[in-house]
């Protein structure tokens, strides 16, 4: 542990490879599940039911309210 503790000191490492060093405590990481669970995607009935809804309210000539929900994109293509 102490021979591990003095190599990391010595070697010089990108900060975009030490970020993964530091981890967050399972408070913050509960916090932080939380908090994004508010943002995640739309599941298909849900899609599909303010779709129905919105077309409706077109279809009688009212203003369209429903507006799509805000989301945290997430994967390799959004980085």
């Amino acid at each position: 542990q102490r021979m591990k503790k003095i190599m990391l000191m010595r070697l010089k490492m990108p900060p975009a490879i030490n970020q993964f060093n530091m981890t967050i405590d399972k408070n913050q990481a509960a916090t932080l599940l939380r908090l994004l669970k508010k943002y995640t995607p739309e599941t298909p009935e849900a899609k599909k039911n303010r779709l129905m809804e919105m077309a409706q309210q077109k279809k009688d000539g009212q203003e369209v309210k429903t507006k799509k929900p805000t989301v945290i994109k997430y994967g390799l293509n959004h980085v």
